[in-house]
């Protein structure tokens, strides 16, 4: 085998809530692209989002719990057996709201930003110097509903810092909105400018927003309508503006759409999204003057239910978590063009969600 300091350590994230389910860790050996178990190295009910941090050799993760609204969720933090990707739980704290779905962390690293699917709270947790984690100390409640069956109520389902950090924007699915909150990194605050906030389209069900190399223009993701909509980035004012949308467009399976896995490059030249109910990866092409999107590959993800999608440090290997194959599968990347293929490189995993790397500070892949 080959060793750690040939090696890059990640984590997966699950849907399991076993006594034998939680998070999994496993290598990724950049030369080759092949993926090594190491096991289970937390037994958490639930850990659907994982979050490592770049600064200290620690693990966040949720509890996704009480997604109905009947319970609160946990946020957890781990601190990292680097040699053999264990986890030794630093602490665990109510999310602030039921079935913690996703997490982000400030960049000064001292908060983290928790969205909660169950009731739309949007949670402020401070983090200590060693990865300590205090009770939630700013909360918001989104609100809103819509057409689609899932969304009677505010969910949720993504938390982003704006690249400025002075901006939290926080796509929620059941209100088909963008709650977009001042952040205050010193007084970890988040404000409520109600005239900030976008809306998309009714019935979309907005999921994930990421931001493009340079921080102009804004990339999100709906779960209900597997659209990408396109943004332009007012940094300044804290505000949205719709350019464009563009379908995650497939096979007819029968099946409602439900986009779920999305990336950008770490060069910022392409964008990644796939559609749980086709088993493909999109492939577009970002126009930096624009920011518009041009497709140029849909692939097999040779798995069902692509559920999440995670890059390689350095950017040669795209990981996707095919939820209900259990199994995580590596794409090589061609750098020039964006294009995948498959690695022939795959592990078992039960229901991943999620994928994060651990990399220690300094570090350049």
């Amino acid at each position: 085998m080959q060793t750690s300091t040939e090696s890059l350590l990640l984590f997966i994230g699950s849907q399991g809530q076993g006594e034998d389910q939680g998070i999994h860790a496993a290598r990724l050996f950049p030369a080759s692209g092949k993926l090594d178990v190491l096991g289970l190295s937390a037994v958490v009910a639930r850990p659907t989002w994982v979050l490592a941090d770049s600064r200290r050799p620690v693990l966040y993760a949720v509890s996704e719990v009480g997604n109905a609204g009947d319970r609160i969720g946990d946020v957890l933090s781990f601190s990292i057996g680097r040699e053999n990707g264990s986890l030794s739980l630093l602490a665990s704290v109510p999310s602030g709201g039921g079935g913690p779905t996703h997490l982000a962390l400030d960049r000064e690293g001292t908060t983290l930003c928790v969205a909660n699917f169950g009731g739309g709270e949007v949670a402020l947790v401070p983090v200590s110097d060693h990865g300590d984690l205090a009770p939630v100390c700013a909360l918001r409640i989104g609100s809103g509903s819509g057409p689609h069956r899932r969304q009677k109520c505010a969910h949720a389902h993504g938390v982003t810092l704006d690249p400025t950090g002075r901006y939290l924007l926080a796509p929620d699915m059941g209100a088909d909105r963008i709650f977009i909150y001042p952040y205050d990194a010193a007084g970890r605050t988040l404000g409520d400018d109600p005239n900030l906030h976008a809306s998309v389209p009714a019935g979309s069900g907005p999921r994930l927003i990421l931001f493009g190399k340079g921080g102009r223009f804004a990339y999100l993701l709906s779960e209900l309508s597997a659209e990408i909509f396109v943004f332009a980035w007012n940094a300044e004012g804290g505000r949205l503006e719709l350019l464009s949308s563009i379908a995650l467009d497939g096979p007819d399976t029968g099946s409602e759409p439900s986009a779920a896995g999305f990336a950008i490059s770490p060069d910022g030249a392409f964008l990644y999204a796939t559609n749980r109910t086709v088993p493909a990866i999109h492939v577009f092409a970002i126009d930096p003057e624009c920011g518009l999107l041009m497709p140029q590959q849909i692939v097999p993800t040779l798995g069902e239910k692509p559920w999440a999608l995670e890059f390689s440090p350095g950017g040669d290997w795209l990981l996707c978590a095919n939820q209900a194959s259990d199994e995580v599968r590596v794409f090589a990347v061609e750098r020039a063009t964006g294009l995948l293929s498959d690695s022939g490189n795959a592990i078992a995993v039960p229901a991943p969600t999620s994928v994060a790397f651990s990399i220690p500070l300094g570090t350049i892949q």
